[in-house]
């Protein structure tokens, strides 16, 4: 990272003086312009006396601590980047950043302290290997970023209400979080953190996307809608519970969780886009979506399950596939809703581990047969917008990899249907 035009905290406070002679409105701030690089202690002394930083201000060099004293709010953002031989850094009387607080490349780093900071637009907390602390009181963010640290708590985002983006990703001593998340509008994406990692999200009311992997336990005790995507991923979640959702707007996918052996979704009624459950080796019975009525895209389940209860499912706009390898596995109920025109997309296929029911419709046969299939497409696309696939995660179900991204293999034909729909989630 470059910091382009930086200036001398010494001669910007020069400026502010000047600045100060002739506004009084500016009397008890420090403007210290559009960007102000601090590499010694001794420059942040020169603005321990503003109540309020006006500006722009980096931190970066070789000062073995910092601490910005008596600052209460900075009217721009902070950033701390790339100083190499900084221990701890301290500003616990800023209760307000109106930009960013970016720490970044802190190698050496074990603590940070914000401990009046209720107020920030984005957070976002890079490559700080040694960081074992980081304290908040924060009521409002709208965006927290926090990837590549040593933390072992992110207690210090534990009381926020509202976010737009909450990223917590590749923190290798990160264990557990308990949320006091009330909705998210943009998406909540946990993964590659600890191992046996548990989150609670019982106040979480609705979000727009929600990816979670590599998660141990997870508890959603009030969600209700998720407006587009949902997806659960190479976790080790013995149980999913949300009882409380309504409705997926677009894809909801279920993948690759090789200790999942129940699954409630009891009163989930519609999925806008695809939906999939695929190579959850220990879900036997798939019984929790009994009263989904509606799939906006395309239906996938694939495993080795006994039984699957979808005795409400009125609409599938998309083709289905359902594959077990459970040769007491019967498929009788599904070619019913098949028969009865249920499932308007151009093909289905039911089979177990003995037998095989296969219908490829025809696109010229009727109108409303191309109609469905085009539609079921459109919603696919929507939820997705790329191609990928999940196939690759029955051989890799036994060991997990943390802290690197999942591999993307060419769809296989049987996710062929579903490509687009898991991309969104990977």
């Amino acid at each position: 990272m470059q910091f382009k035009n930086a200036l001398t905290v010494t001669a910007l406070l020069g400026a502010s003086a000047l600045a100060a002679t002739s506004s009084s409105s500016i009397a008890s701030s420090c403007s210290i312009g559009t960007t102000a690089t601090a590499t010694a202690q001794a420059d942040l002394d020169k603005i321990a006396g503003c109540s309020t930083i006006v500006g722009n201000l980096t931190i970066t060099g070789d000062l073995g601590s910092a601490a910005l004293a008596s600052v209460k709010e900075i009217d721009g953002s902070l950033t701390i980047f790339n100083a190499t031989s900084l221990s701890s850094f301290s500003a616990d009387s800023i209760k307000k950043i109106t930009g960013d607080l970016n720490m970044q490349e802190l190698t050496i780093l074990t603590s940070a302290s914000f401990g009046s900071l209720e107020e920030v637009d984005s957070i976002n907390l890079v490559t700080l290997p040694a960081i074992s602390t980081f304290s908040t009181d924060l009521q409002t963010a709208n965006n927290i970023y926090v990837s590549d640290t040593a933390l072992e708590s992110v207690e210090g985002f534990a009381t926020l209400k509202n976010v737009n983006t909450f990223n917590i990703n590749n923190n290798r001593y990160l264990t557990s979080f308990q949320s006091s998340l009330q909705s998210v509008s943009d998406s909540l994406q946990f993964s590659s953190n600890g191992d046996n990692t548990t989150l609670a999200f019982d106040d979480l009311v609705w979000a727009n996307n929600i990816t979670l992997r590599d998660v141990n336990s997870i508890s959603f005790g009030s969600l209700q809608t998720v407006n587009a995507s949902l997806g659960f991923i190479n976790n080790t979640l013995p149980a999913l519970n949300l009882t409380q959702l309504a409705k997926v707007g677009q894809s909801l996918s279920i993948v690759s969780n090789d200790e999942l052996s129940k699954v409630a979704f009891t009163n989930l009624t519609a999925i806008g886009g695809g939906f999939i459950i695929a190579n959850n080796t220990q879900l036997k019975t798939i019984d929790g979506f009994s009263k989904v009525q509606t799939v906006g895209g395309a239906i996938e389940v694939t495993g080795n399950f006994t039984s699957l209860n979808l005795s409400s499912l009125k609409s599938v706009r998309g083709g289905a596939n359902f594959d077990s390898s459970a040769s007491n596995f019967s498929c009788d109920a599904l070619k019913k809703l098949q028969s009865n025109g249920a499932i308007q997309g151009d093909s289905f296929v039911c089979k177990n581990g003995a037998t095989s029911t296969s219908v490829k419709m025809s696109s010229t046969s009727s109108g409303s047969s191309k109609s469905s299939a085009t539609s079921s497409a459109s919603s696919s696309d929507d939820s997705s917008n790329a191609q990928a696939s999940v196939s690759s995660s029955t051989s890799s179900s036994s060991k997990k990899s943390k802290g690197a991204a999942p591999e993307l293999v060419p769809a296989t034909s049987f996710m062929g249907v579903f490509a687009a729909v898991a991309v969104a989630l990977l």
